[in-house]
């Protein structure tokens, strides 16, 4: 029953994500909650229900977002792959480390959506695509704190 409940989770993040306040948003960046949400996820579910949410969240975020060829979809099953891979290989009990992937996971996303848009034609200046990429990364590493305690409160 409370797998069921982060149903409820990917839609209030999702939504919150879109209609996150302007006074909170630095440099025209925003943080990236379902990316947070996946890698909390990993963390603390059975693999395979955190790979079907993380399609889920892919999905409802290529769908509100209107990004090209389903690449949330793409690359946030990809996140939780290697991120489960990873977490395999080291401890990820310790809030720093934990941070660390997220920032990690943060920028190659950010890096490769951007690519991604200026590849499909979009021409975006190189101080804004770096703003974009650092400044957004940083934001969504300092809330995972948050997620990290709502996901581990509820598979608790």
């Amino acid at each position: 029953m409370k797998k069921w409940s982060f149903l409820l989770v990917i839609v209030a993040l999702a939504l919150l994500q879109l209609t996150w306040p302007v006074f909170l948003i630095f440099f025209n960046c925003k943080p990236d909650f379902l990316l947070i949400l996946i890698i909390a996820l990993v963390f603390y579910l059975d693999f395979k229900v955190a790979l079907a949410f993380t399609v889920l969240a892919g999905l409802i975020k290529d769908v509100f977002l209107l990004e090209p060829l389903a690449l949330n979809t793409i690359l946030f099953s990809i996140w939780s792959y290697l991120v489960y891979l990873l977490s395999r290989q080291i401890s990820t009990e310790n809030y720093y480390v934990r941070a660390a992937v997220v920032i990690i996971v943060a920028l190659l996303n950010n890096i490769i959506i951007g690519l991604v848009i200026i590849n499909f034609g979009t021409i975006i200046p190189a101080g804004i695509f770096l703003r974009n990429v650092f400044i957004s990364s940083s934001y969504t590493a300092v809330l995972s704190v948050f997620i990290f305690k709502l996901v581990k409160k509820i598979a608790a």
